[in-house]
This record gives structure tokens, C-alpha cells and sequence, in this order.
């Protein structure tokens, strides 16, 4: 998820997790991308994950054209499901959130263990302010790749917009444990001590918070979030002086 979010919060780490693949040519796969393949029940098409198990027991595997195919043009479904995952990122970084959902749809439907399928509609979900949903669909993820921890620290932001909103998707102590693992696993990770950094502030431990802003300026400065900065300098004055 890669940053959960190209433009939000998962700003850098979508791009080191989905590679550049080349497309395997579909007897058009310029075609296929810009029209609708044949699935039915096109309302549900925008829905993460088609809506629930039963609509795509019951309606979306009826459709055989989708399969035909996928086996015409690929080595098998898991490939397939890669192919889409792909698309929907780089639909979601256009901002074209339901063309977006729909590709990770299909991916899903190709392959239910794909995580990138979890984790690109959590981002979709994520940038629609659906946090609670965002949250579901990542934890699916992780769940698929536990120590992952990128995925980690997605779901940790996702949770911590939770707090702020006064939602309930788990509490900001399992937030925490999140990005503690996940920093545990990568030190050099500067998207992690940011979000650790806003974790800490909400908390309202503001010298914590400027510890790990500092640890994340170090690391990578193109991270620092200048409006979370500002709203830090109004609790507190920066200890080391580098910022006012």
C-alpha cells in the first residue's frame, strides 16, 4: 500500500512494493483496460471486494468470459492478478478512485491471496475518508503478509486517522505496537518515525513526537509534513532549535 496513499499518506512506499511489470499484451489489452470486462453485476463493481462473499459466489463467478479470458493471455490466475493489482495503482495515482477499486476487484477475484488487492482497496478506501472500511481491508493484508512493514505502517496511519476523528477501527496503542514492529524491522524507514512522531503527538507526548520528527528529517527531509510541523511548534518549541 507502498504508501497507503500516493498523495496522502502512503506517499513513497507504494512505488517500491508495485514494480514497473510490463503488460502482457491481451488480444487488446489497450482495449481491456479503457472498456468494462465482461463481469456481471456492474453495480457492485465499485464495491471493495464486489460487496460481500455471496454476491461473488452467487453472481460474479457466474461470468466465464472474465476467466476465458485472463487463461487466453496469461501464464495463469495469479499472474492475472498481479496485472490488475498494477493497474489499479496506477489508476489510484491518477485519482480515478472507482476505476481504481474495480481493477483491485478483479485482482481479488483472481486471486483472493493477492495482498495487493487488500492493500489498494484500503489505500481507495483510505482516500475516500473511509477509515473504518480502509482499516478492514488493510488488516486483510497484514494478515496475508504480517511482517511486512510498509503494510504496517499503512495500517497504523489508517488507525491513527481513526483516532483523530473519533472513530473506532482499533486504538492508538495498537497503532503504536504497528509502527514500533515495523521500525523494529526497517530503522531507515522516515515515513515510520513520521507517522510515530504524529502518533506521539496525539497522545500529547510532544517531546517524543519531536525525537522521532528529528529521526525522520535525518533519514529522509522530503517526509516532513509541514503542517503536521506547525501544529507541533504551538505545543511545543523545537528542543533543538532547528525549526521556529
Amino acid at each position: 500500500m507502498k504508501q497507503l496513499i500516493y498523495l496522502f499518506i502512503f506517499s513513497s512506499s507504494i512505488q517500491s512494493i508495485v514494480g514497473q511489470v510490463q503488460p502482457i499484451p491481451l488480444a487488446s489489452t489497450k482495449e481491456a483496460t479503457k472498456k468494462e470486462l465482461a463481469v456481471d453485476s456492474q453495480d457492485v463493481k465499485y464495491i471493495p471486494l464486489f460487496g460481500s462473499k455471496k454476491i461473488v459466489d452467487e453472481q460474479i463467478l457466474k461470468s466465464k468470459d472474465f476467466f476465458t479470458q485472463c487463461e487466453q493471455n496469461f501464464k495463469n490466475r495469479a499472474e492475472a492478478s498481479k496485472f490488475f493489482a498494477e493497474r489499479g495503482w496506477e489508476y489510484l495515482s491518477e485519482g480515478l478512485l472507482d476505476t481504481a477499486t474495480y481493477r483491485f476487484n478483479l485482482s481479488f477475484l483472481l486471486d483472493p491471496n493477492n495482498v495487493e488487492a487488500y492493500w489498494g482497496l484500503g489505500s481507495v478506501s483510505y482516500q475516500k475518508k473511509n477509515y473504518e472500511e480502509s482499516a478492514k481491508l488493510l488488516r486483510k493484508g497484514l494478515v496475508l503478509a504480517p511482517d511486512n512493514p510498509t503494510l504496517m505502517i499503512d495500517v497504523a496511519t489508517v488507525q491513527l486517522a481513526c483516532f483523530k476523528d473519533q472513530k473506532k477501527c482499533n486504538d492508538i496503542d495498537d497503532a503504536l505496537l504497528l509502527l514500533d514492529k515495523s521500525l523494529k524491522i526497517d530503522s531507515t524507514n522516515a515515513n515510520g518515525w513520521l507517522k510515530y512522531a504524529i502518533a506521539e503527538f496525539q497522545l500529547e507526548h510532544y517531546e517524543k513526537a519531536w525525537e522521532y520528527f528529528h529521526k525522520c528529517r535525518t533519514l529522509d527531509i522530503t517526509f516532513l509534513d509541514m503542517n503536521f510541523l506547525q501544529e507541533l511548534l504551538a505545543k511545543k518549541e523545537d528542543p533543538m532549535g532547528v525549526f521556529k
